[in-house]
């Protein structure tokens, strides 16, 4: 047994194990089991990540020399992109619990989503674009990609969204994070383009409004309510990955020498999200594709469930992470 774990956490396969995730959404979707999905998400993956432990293939080491490309996270999003109809199906006759259910663990999927989808976003061409647009809109975060742009040219700058400064909880980063951002995300497209309609903003906007009226007519006020739910579940889920990834690290990235974000060094955790824990290396070289990134920076201590649920309770979240900073000891 323990041979064979030191053989999977030196792999640098195993991302295709991140489409289980929307197969298995959708699969208990369909037979009204959301609560069970949620359910294994919290106890079951946590589980394997702890009994897998760390992934040992990537540190000091070159990245792999076969690209995989972007086949997994494009796989991702169209089972995701069958997931939620399923969803909103069942929605439509759902009793509140179930509707609940269906709302939250649909949300938990599509913030999932988003690591794909962040992957096809930073790959050139039309085609990428559109696909990463119209998925940003159905995960609920439809000016993702203005946002991520100034998130990278000002990381470390809590204005522009995901770093959180010492002794902020989440729960006031999210909501701040995302707001912040947006407005950032406007000021900036108004202040670039020399009229309206040669910024991004009206194209957001219409696919915005083109998911929207979709989820309606598929689904009617169920639809509605759904898509709004799921959204602000995956927006909260995306933007406290943003926080555990950036807390504390405020300042431009040589005040910081380099130590931009926390990476994560579990190995399942970055086969489910496609790489997304090497998060150092990905702001350092943003053009390196997920799976030619290695780790980079200082790691958190856990993987990313095991943060996030350290992180919804913020004493445990304060008392792990505090005295790993930085400048703890200044």
């Amino acid at each position: 047994m323990q041979k064979k774990m030191t053989s999977l956490r030196t792999s640098k396969g195993g991302f295709w194990l991140s489409t289980l995730l929307p197969a298995t959404a959708a699969a208990l979707f369909f037979y009204r089991h959301p609560w069970l999905f949620l359910l294994l998400l919290v106890a079951v993956v946590p589980a394997a990540d702890a009994l897998i432990g760390q992934d040992m293939g990537g540190r000091n080491q070159r990245a792999s020399q076969a690209p995989i490309g972007p086949v997994v996270p494009v796989t991702y999003i169209c089972v995701w992109g069958i997931a939620v109809p399923v969803a909103i199906e069942r929605a439509m006759s759902a009793r509140p619990l179930e509707f609940a259910g269906l709302v939250i663990a649909s949300g938990v999927v599509s913030a999932f989503a988003m690591a794909h989808i962040h992957e096809v976003m930073h790959r050139g061409g039309r085609v990428s674009r559109l696909i990463s647009d119209v998925a940003l809109a159905v995960a609920g975060y439809p000016h993702y990609r203005v946002v991520h742009q100034l998130h990278h040219g000002h990381v470390g700058d809590p204005r522009y969204g995901s770093t959180a400064h010492v002794g902020v909880s989440v729960w006031r980063h999210v909501g701040r994070s995302f707001f912040s951002a947006l407005r950032s995300a406007i000021a900036y497209e108004l202040g670039q383009a020399r009229s309206w309609r040669e910024s991004r903003l009206p194209q957001i906007v219409l696919v915005s409004v083109a998911v929207v009226a979709l989820f309606a007519w598929s689904g009617g006020w169920h639809g509605t309510v759904f898509y709004i739910g799921q959204g602000i579940v995956s927006v909260f889920v995306v933007e406290t990955v943003g926080y555990l990834q950036h807390y504390g690290l405020f300042g431009s990235p040589d005040e910081l020498e380099n130590q931009v974000a926390w990476d994560v060094n579990f190995w399942l955790s970055n086969r489910l999200l496609v790489n997304n824990g090497l998060h150092t290396h990905h702001h350092l070289e943003q053009t390196r594709t997920y799976d030619r990134l290695v780790h980079a920076g200082r790691a958190l201590p856990g993987g990313y469930l095991h943060m996030f649920g350290l992180a919804l309770i913020p004493p445990l979240w304060f008392s792990a992470m505090n005295h790993r900073l930085p400048n703890a000891n200044d």
